[in-house]
């Protein structure tokens, strides 16, 4: 299955090999790798080479590696986390900021509200109307973690009914990043009112499979929490600038830079 390694960076190539492999359908969640023994002999490398190949596989989530008679190196399906996490560690080194976050929402939620009106079923407007009636009580009880936890659930319930995995994928990754927004601005309870507001709107909207109406809900709901986030950061005292590509100094506000 593997050939022997001819390149400098052995382990890359040992990485590359088996994740093609899976790639490929050769290998399959829950199958076992060849021996450590075997593995070693195929690639002509060293234990501590083959070793430090299949740790990185692990950490990307690709392999998992089991311990004792029965152990090895299983196969497994890389979850949304562990892709998720990746992403956000690449951004964590990058100027992102609340208006970039609003603007990948503004091309991407309106769309995904639009395909799931024409396909949403009773049962998807029986788990939002409750997740709507979850929202309602978690804010009169002052339970803030839960509301803000059901208020991104809202959106990602919507991005699940399109059955497309790429939207849902990356609707779940920018709404993450607005669950650290939201847990380091703090907004008040009237921010959480508002939301929910907007969403009894966008419900109705998918109720009477109404696309206009939703597509224009989501539209001002994106809009309105930009707002009121950009109206919490500058009342925690955090505002900053920056400078656009014309050398104009524009607002920014760094979500990465927020973590103090």
């Amino acid at each position: 299955m593997f050939d022997s390694v001819k390149f400098n960076k052995v382990s890359q190539n040992i990485t590359d090999q088996i994740r093609n492999a899976i790639f490929e359908g050769r290998l399959k969640p829950g199958d076992k790798l060849p021996s450590e023994r075997e593995l070693i002999e195929n690639f002509k490398v060293s234990k501590a080479t083959l070793r430090e190949a299949l740790r990185s596989l692990e950490v990307l989530g690709f392999l998992e590696i089991r311990k004792g008679v029965s152990g090895g190196a299983f196969v497994t399906e890389v979850d949304m986390t562990k892709a998720r996490d990746s992403v956000s560690n690449f951004l964590l080194f990058k100027n992102l900021s609340l208006k970039d976050l609003s603007e990948v929402r503004l091309l991407l939620e309106p769309y995904i509200a639009e395909k799931a009106t024409l396909a949403i079923t009773q049962e998807d407007l029986d788990r939002l109307e409750k997740l709507i009636r979850d929202s309602e009580h978690a804010i009169k009880n002052g339970i803030a973690v839960e509301s803000r936890k059901n208020e991104i659930e809202f959106h990602r319930i919507i991005a699940s009914i399109t059955g497309n995995p790429i939207l849902m994928f990356i609707l779940d990754f920018v709404e993450n990043l607005l669950i650290d927004t939201k847990a380091i601005l703090k907004p008040g309870k009237e921010f959480s009112w508002k939301v929910l507001r907007a969403h009894k709107r966008i419900y109705n909207g998918l109720l009477e499979r109404n696309v206009e109406k939703v597509h224009e809900e989501m539209v001002k709901h994106i809009r309105e929490v930009e707002k009121d986030l950009l109206a919490a950061h500058k009342e925690r005292g955090i505002e900053e600038q920056k400078l656009d590509q014309t050398g104009k100094k524009k607002e920014s506000i760094s979500i990465f830079s927020m973590r103090v």
